[in-house]
C-alpha cells in the first residue's frame, strides 16, 4: 500500500509564499485510511497555518507519534491540541519524553526538552502511551522503540540530563523512527536521527522485514564533520534506496553530498512537499 508524507514543518520552504518555515519538523504520514502526525515543530504557528493553507485536517488523526523530547519536535503539540476539535488521537512517544534535555549555553544550562508536562496533557484530555520497546501500530506500520547502537556514530554531543545528583551526557535513547512496509521495502522516517543513520535503518529493515525503499527525514548532520558526511553518503548509496528526502536538521554540505552520491534517488523537500511512494 503507498505511502504519503506532507512536510508540515521543515526550516526550509521551497517555494516561499503562504507557508511557514521554523527550525523544527513535522510530517503527517499517510498509509490508507491510517493518519500519524509524527512531531509538531518548535511553536504549532507554522504547522497550524501550513496545515490551513494546505487543506491538510488536523482533527482527522489517529496517532501523534513524537520522535524525541527535543522543543522543536515536540513544541507545537499544546498549540494543535487547543486548536483541534472531537476526541484526541493517541499520543505516542518514548518512556523519557518528560526529562530534561540540557544544553551548555553561556556557562549555564538551557533545557530544551517538551515545554509541557504530563499534568499539562492530562488537562487535555491526553494519556500519552510511552514507549521503550518497539510498538506495532498497524500492520505494516512500526515505531522503532529504542534503536540499538550496532554501528556507526550516534548524535548526542553536547546534551545533557541530570542523573543521581550530577550532569550525565544524554545517550537520547529516546529517540523513534516510524518504519512502514511497502511491499518489500521500508520508507524509514527520521526525526533527527540521533541514533544515527546507519542504526535507524538496519533496525528497521530487520523489525519490518524489507530492504530500505525511501528514507524521509532529518539526519543530524548540520554540524558534522565533512568525513562522517561522507560515511553517511557511503552507506546510503550502498542501500541504494530508491528515494532519500533529507529535512531539518541535515544540513546544507550533507544535502550536497547526498545529491551528488544520490542521483536521481536524491528529492530536495522542505515545507509544503508531498512525497509519494510505493
Amino acid at each position: 500500500m503507498p505511502v504519503r508524507i506532507t512536510v508540515l514543518v521543515d526550516n526550509f520552504v521551497p517555494r516561499p509564499g503562504r507557508l511557514m518555515g521554523e527550525y523544527g519538523l513535522s510530517l503527517l504520514v499517510e498509509r490508507g485510511d491510517l493518519r500519524i502526525l509524527y512531531d509538531t515543530g518548535a511553536t504549532g504557528e507554522p504547522l497550524l497555518r501550513n496545515a490551513r493553507e494546505m487543506g491538510v485536517d488536523l482533527d482527522r488523526l489517529d496517532y501523534i507519534v513524537l520522535s524525541h523530547r527535543h522543543a522543536d519536535h515536540t513544541g507545537g503539540l499544546m498549540r494543535l491540541l487547543e486548536a483541534r476539535r472531537g476526541n484526541g488521537p493517541v499520543l505516542v512517544a518514548h518512556h523519557d519524553l518528560f526529562e530534561p534535555a540540557l544544553v551548555s549555553d553561556g556557562g549555564r544550562w538551557r533545557d530544551i526538552g517538551a515545554p509541557f508536562t504530563e499534568g499539562d496533557l492530562r488537562n487535555r484530555g491526553i494519556r500519552p502511551l510511552l514507549i521503550r520497546e518497539p510498538l506495532k501500530l498497524d500492520e505494516g506500520v512500526w515505531i522503532s522503540g529504542e534503536v540499538p547502537r550496532d554501528r556507526g556514530p550516534s548524535h548526542a554531543e553536547g546534551m545533557f540530563r541530570p542523573r543521581d545528583g550530577r550532569m550525565s551526557a544524554d545517550d537520547m535513547m529516546d529517540d523513534l523512527a516510524l518504519y512502514l512496509k511497502v511491499g518489500d521495502e521500508v520508507v524509514t522516517v527520521t526525526g533527527c536521527g540521533h541514533a544515527g543513520v546507519e542504526n535507524i535503518v538496519e533496525h528497521g529493515e530487520r523489525l519490518v522485514g524489507g530492504r530500505l525503499g525511501a528514507l524521509v527525514g532529518g539526519l543530524h548532520l548540520l554540524h558534522s564533520e565533512d568525513r562522517r558526511i561522507e560515511e553517511v553518503a557511503g552507506y546510503l548509496s550502498s542501500k541504494a534506496p530508491r528515494l532519500v528526502a533529507p529535512l531539518h536538521c541535515t544540513g546544507p554540505r550533507a544535502h550536497w553530498q547526498l545529491s551528488s552520491r544520490m542521483g536521481r534517488a536524491y528529492r530536495l523537500s522542505g515545507a509544503g512537499s508531498i512525497i509519494e511512494y510505493g
